[in-house]
C-alpha cells in the first residue's frame, strides 16, 4: 500500500447532483505515465481539484497551498465529476468519470501514473467512498449489463486496480457514505426513495430501507458519524416543503428518528473536529447546524440543533476550518462565500469568488479557504487572516489546441476540492 502525506479534515458530499440538476466481472486499467515531481515535505500541505470537461477528458489540478500556485495538471478520463482519497491512508486519489464508464487512479507520492480503470459500458459513475485503503466503492447512476433495470455499486481493489464485483442497487443512486474502517456501504436511491445496505464481509447488498421503512422523499445527501453508529440522510421532500433529516442505526439498520431541515437541502458535511453535521439549504438559502454528540433516538428531536444560519443565495457546500473557530459557505447564486463564526452563528464575513462556487474546502493550517467555481472555470483562494480574496486561478482549457493569444477559449468547470 501507500504511504501518506498529512491528513485532511474534509468530508464530500453529492456533487453528482450538481451535475444532473450482474454481478462480477473483471476489468483491467490502463495505464498513462505521467512524469512528476517527487514526495512532498509532510508540512507541506496540496489541493486537488476535479475539472469537469464538456468536450471531453476532464482534469486534476494540484495546488501547492503555501504559494498558491499551479504545480500539476494531470488528465483524467470524460466527465470527471468526483473524487475520493484511497481510505483513511490518502496516499491516492480517485475519480470518477461518469461519461467515460471509468474511475482514474493516482498517487500521491513519487512519479505520478495516471491509472484508467474501467466499469460496464453505460455505468455512468458519480460517486466514490473509502474508509479503509483496500477497497474503493463506486456509485453507477445508470444501468448495464449487470444491473439493466437499476443502478449498482461497483468495487475496486486498490492494489490491483481492477473492479472485482459489481452489485445492483436502487433507481438513480447517487449519495454514499461507509462507516469507519472498511464497514457497511450505505447507497442512496434517488430514483426510487430508497437506501441499499452493503455488507462488504459477505459482499452483497443485505437489507433496502424503503418509504414504508420511514425513509422521506428524494435522499440526496449523506454522511456517517465519526463512531459509525448512525447514517445522517438529507432528504429534500417534494421540494416545496423543508426537507428532512433521517437517521438511521446502523447497529439494525433501521430510521430510527428525523429531524427537520430548511427548504431545498442539497449537502451535508461533517465537520470532525467539533463533531457538527451542516446541511446547505439551497432552497431556502440558510445552513442548519446540528451537535453530533447529542443523538438520541426514541427522543423528538433526535439530535439538537445548535443553530440555523441565513447565508447568501443558494448555498451548496460548507467546510469547517480545523481550529475549530469557522465554517465557510460556497453560495452558487450571489458568487460569494459567507463566513459563519462557530460560536455565535452569525454571518462575520461575505467574500466574492467566481462564478458559480459549488463546493468549498479547508486545508489542516486554517490558513487557506478553497472554492470550485463551475460556472468561471475558476479556483478561488482565501486567505483566513483578513478573508479576502487573494487569488482566481483559471482552470485548464476545455480544447488543449485552443490558442489564448487569437481566441477566448472555454475553461474546465471545477467540481470539487480535496485538501492535505
Amino acid at each position: 500500500m501507500k504511504f501518506l502525506r498529512k491528513p485532511a479534515v474534509i468530508v464530500p458530499s453529492i456533487w453528482w447532483l450538481l451535475l444532473e440538476l450482474g454481478c462480477g466481472g473483471q476489468y483491467r486499467p490502463v495505464a498513462n505515465p505521467i512524469v512528476s515531481h517527487g514526495g512532498q515535505p509532510q508540512q507541506t500541505h496540496f489541493a486537488f481539484v476535479v475539472n469537469y470537461n464538456p468536450l471531453g477528458n476532464g482534469s486534476n489540478t494540484e495546488v501547492d497551498v503555501s504559494g498558491d500556485s499551479n504545480m500539476q495538471v494531470l488528465p483524467m478520463g470524460p466527465g470527471s465529476v468526483v473524487e475520493a482519497y484511497e481510505g483513511s491512508v490518502q496516499g491516492a486519489i480517485f475519480v470518477a468519470n461518469r461519461d467515460g464508464d471509468s474511475v482514474s487512479e493516482f498517487s500521491l507520492i513519487g512519479t505520478v501514473t495516471v491509472q484508467n480503470v474501467s466499469l460496464f459500458p453505460g455505468s455512468r459513475p458519480v460517486n466514490l467512498a473509502a474508509t479503509a485503503s483496500t477497497l474503493m466503492y463506486v456509485v453507477n447512476s445508470g444501468t448495464n449489463s449487470a444491473c439493466p433495470k437499476t443502478g449498482s455499486l461497483s468495487v475496486i481493489s486498490t492494489a490491483s486496480l481492477v473492479a472485482t464485483s459489481t452489485v445492483c442497487v436502487g433507481v438513480n443512486p447517487g449519495p454514499i457514505a461507509q462507516l469507519p474502517s472498511g464497514g457497511k456501504v450505505y447507497v442512496a436511491n434517488k430514483g426510487d426513495n430508497s437506501i441499499s445496505i452493503y455488507d462488504p464481509t459477505t459482499l452483497s447488498v443485505t437489507k433496502t430501507l424503503t418509504p414504508a421503512n420511514g425513509v422521506d422523499l428524494n435522499p440526496v445527501a449523506m454522511a456517517a458519524s465519526t463512531d459509525g453508529a448512525y447514517v445522517f440522510v438529507v432528504t429534500q421532500g417534494n421540494g416545496s416543503t423543508p426537507g428532512i433529516l433521517d437517521i438511521i442505526n446502523t447497529s439494525n439498520d433501521t430510521i430510527g428518528g428525523t429531524a427537520p431541515l430548511g427548504v431545498g437541502p442539497t449537502s451535508i458535511t461533517l465537520d470532525t473536529v467539533l463533531n457538527r453535521l451542516y446541511v446547505a439549504n439551497t432552497g431556502g438559502n440558510s445552513v442548519t447546524t446540528f451537535d453530533a454528540t447529542s443523538v438520541a433516538l426514541g427522543v423528538n428531536p433526535p439530535i439538537r440543533t445548535l443553530g440555523t444560519t441565513q447565508v447568501g443565495t443558494a448555498p451548496v457546500s460548507v467546510a469547517a476550518l480545523p481550529n475549530g473557530l469557522s465554517f465557510y459557505v460556497a453560495n452558487s447564486g450571489s458568487n460569494d462565500v459567507s463566513v459563519v463564526s462557530s460560536s455565535s452563528f452569525l454571518v462575520v464575513g461575505t467574500i466574492p469568488v467566481g462564478q458559480n462556487p459549488v463546493f468549498v474546502a479547508t486545508e489542516p493550517s486554517s490558513t487557506k479557504v478553497y472554492t470550485a467555481n463551475a460556472g468561471g472555470g475558476s479556483i478561488s483562494i482565501i486567505q483566513v487572516s483578513n478573508n479576502s480574496p487573494v487569488l482566481n486561478m483559471p482552470a485548464p482549457q476545455q480544447d488543449p489546441n485552443c490558442d489564448p493569444k487569437t481566441t477566448t477559449c472555454p475553461l474546465q468547470r471545477p467540481q470539487m476540492i480535496l485538501t492535505q
